[in-house]
């Protein structure tokens, strides 16, 4: 039988994206290549914790803004 990835859309950063179907936070920022360390992950209005990374699943047609934390003085 032959297996066909399934992807959605969401927007990330007011920016179309697809991504893979059922994909979590963590994987999510592995395939933009983003890490993890100095961020936020904003789902729908509600900031995912980074304890939920590996947990929360993104949707399909979710609206995810990712925050660089930038230093300064």
């Amino acid at each position: 039988m032959v297996r066909y990835n399934s992807f959605m859309r969401i927007s990330i950063n007011k920016e179309l994206i697809s991504l893979p179907d059922n994909i979590t936070v963590s994987k999510m920022l592995e395939k933009l290549e983003i890490e993890k360390k100095f961020i936020a992950v904003e789902i729908n209005l509600n900031i995912i914790p980074k304890s939920d990374y590996d947990s929360h699943i993104v949707r399909e047609n979710d609206s995810v803004e990712i925050i660089q934390a930038v230093g300064g003085g």
